[in-house]
C-alpha cells in the first residue's frame, strides 16, 4: 500500500555530502523520504526546488549547478562561468539567477540563454532571492549593500538599473527574506552588525530596524508576516511580533528580561536556516551543529530533531508534490544547457516561458544541440516564428483600426463632415 505524503516536506543538505548530497524528510515523523546523490558538497543557501520538477543547487567548490528530477537520485550538471556564491530561481522555474562573486547572471531555463550579466556590488554576493511572484530579485553581499532588481528590466535591457538599493548595514548581509505584503513584497535582511531590517522595495524606504545584542545569521517570517524570526551566531532563535506598534524606526532588542521576545534554544552552533510551515504552526531551524530542529511556534517546544552528517547548509519547508513519490514522473519544465556568454540578436523572445509536453520521453535534454532532438527543436522554432508573425500582423491591424477611429472622432469634434 502506497504511503500518503504530507502536504509539506523538509528539504535539507549539509556540508559533509556523506552518502548523499540532499534529502527530504517527513516533518510529522522525522522519516527520511528521499536522498539525492552524486553532487558532493553544495553551496550555502543554494539548494532550491525548481517548481514541481527538479531540485537545483550549486557546487561548493566547482563551476557547476546540479539538477535532480524530484523522483530520481541521478543528477545532471549545468556548467556555469565560475564558482557560484549564491543561487535563486523564480517560483515557476522559468528563470535562474546565480552570483559569481560580485557579478549576477540571469538565465532562461527553457532555452539556456544568458539574458544578462551585471555587477553593482563591491564584494562577493552571499544572498540572492526572488520574491513570491518572481518579478523582483534581491541581492545582498559582504559589502553590506542590498539591491532590488526588476526581472523584466534586467532581462531585456543590457544596462541593469536597480529598483532600489539600501546601505544601512555596516557588515556583511547574511540572509534575505521576501514577504507577500505590498507591491513586490517587504524585504527582510539580517547582518553580522546585529541588526535586522525591514524595507519597502517599491518605495525604497527603510520601515524598521531591530538591533540585537548578538550577530545575526538568518531570517524569516510566517506567511501572514505577523511574526519575525531571526537566528543568531550563538545558536539562539528569537521571535519578535510585528503586530505591535513601534515607537520609532529603530528598536533595540535586549534578550534578557524581555517578555516580548520568545526564544528557541537547542542549537550549539550558528543558525544557518530558518523556515515556517504554511500553516504557521511549526518552525524549522538548521545549524552548524549538524542538526535540523522542528519547533511548535506557540509554545517554543522542540518537536523533532533531524540529525545531519555535517553543518547544515540549507533547510526549508517545501511543497510535497506528487512527483516526489511517482515512479513514472516526467518533469514538465524544460531545462537547457546554460550559455556562458550572451548571444546578440536574440532579444525578441527572452521572456517566453517554455513548458514541455507530458508526452515527451526525455527528462533533461542536455544534448539538444547535438542533433538528437534537433528536428523537434526546429519544428518548435518554426511554430513559434509563425505565431510571432501572426501576432505582429494582428498588432499592425489593431494600430490601423485605432488610427482610423481617432481620425473619425477628431473630425466629428471639429464639426467636419465624416
Amino acid at each position: 500500500m502506497k504511503t500518503r505524503c504530507p502536504h509539506e516536506i523538509v528539504v535539507t543538505c549539509d556540508s559533509s555530502s556523506e552518502n548523499y548530497s540532499a534529502a527530504t524528510w517527513d516533518p510529522r515523523t522525522g522519516t527520511l523520504l528521499t536522498t539525492y546523490k552524486n553532487a558532493g558538497a553544495l553551496g550555502q543557501h543554494s539548494l532550491q526546488m525548481l517548481h514541481d520538477s527538479y531540485l537545483i543547487a550549486s557546487s561548493a567548490t566547482k563551476p557547476f549547478l546540479h539538477l535532480w528530477p524530484l523522483n530520481s537520485q541521478t543528477n545532471s550538471r549545468l556548467v556555469v562561468p565560475g564558482k557560484v556564491t549564491a543561487l535563486a530561481c523564480t517560483p515557476n522555474g522559468a528563470y535562474i539567477a546565480a552570483a559569481l562573486s560580485e557579478k549576477i547572471y540571469i538565465w532562461q531555463s527553457c532555452s539556456g540563454q544568458l539574458l544578462n550579466s551585471f555587477a553593482r556590488h563591491y564584494q562577493a554576493i552571499g544572498c540572492l532571492l526572488f520574491n513570491k511572484d518572481g518579478s523582483c530579485l534581491a541581492s545582498g553581499a559582504e559589502d553590506g549593500l542590498i539591491f532590488a532588481w526588476s526581472l523584466s528590466q534586467v532581462a531585456n535591457e543590457k544596462e541593469a538599473k536597480p529598483l532600489s538599493w539600501f546601505s544601512h548595514h555596516s557588515l556583511p548581509v547574511k540572509d534575505l527574506h521576501f514577504g507577500q505584503i505590498g507591491c513586490f513584497g517587504r524585504l527582510y535582511s539580517v547582518s553580522l552588525d546585529r541588526s535586522a531590517r525591514i524595507y519597502d522595495v517599491y518605495t525604497g524606504q527603510l520601515l524598521l530596524s531591530l538591533v540585537f545584542d548578538v550577530p545575526l545569521e538568518s531570517v524569516c517570517t510566517d506567511i501572514m508576516e505577523n511574526e519575525l524570526f531571526v537566528g543568531s551566531s550563538t545558536g539562539t532563535v528569537m521571535k519578535c511580533s510585528l503586530r505591535e506598534a513601534c515607537r520609532g524606526a529603530e528598536q533595540h532588542v535586549a534578550l534578557r528580561d524581555n517578555d516580548k521576545i520568545a526564544l528557541y534554544k537547542a542549537h550549539e552552533g550558528k543558525i544557518t536556516a530558518l523556515s515556517v510551515s504554511v500553516d504557521c504552526i511549526t518552525l524549522l531551524t538548521g545549524s552548524t551543529d549538524a542538526t535540523v530542529c522542528l519547533w511548535d511556534i506557540a509554545s517554543c517546544q522542540l518537536i523533532l530533531k533531524l540529525p545531519q552528517r555535517g553543518p547544515v547548509v540549507t533547510a526549508f519547508f517545501g511543497t510535497a508534490y506528487d512527483s516526489f513519490a511517482s515512479s513514472d514522473f516526467r518533469p514538465s519544465l524544460v531545462v537547457r544547457p546554460l550559455q556562458k556568454v550572451s548571444e546578440p540578436g536574440k532579444s525578441d523572445a527572452l521572456l517566453e516561458v517554455c513548458r514541455r509536453d507530458q508526452g515527451d520521453s526525455w527528462i533533461l535534454d542536455l544534448d539538444w544541440q547535438s542533433g538528437k532532438h534537433r528536428s523537434a527543436s526546429a519544428a518548435e522554432t518554426s511554430s513559434t516564428e509563425e505565431e510571432l508573425k501572426a501576432a505582429r500582423g494582428e498588432i499592425a491591424r489593431l494600430k490601423q483600426v485605432n488610427s482610423e477611429m481617432y481620425q473619425y472622432v477628431v473630425r466629428n469634434l471639429l464639426g467636419e463632415a465624416p
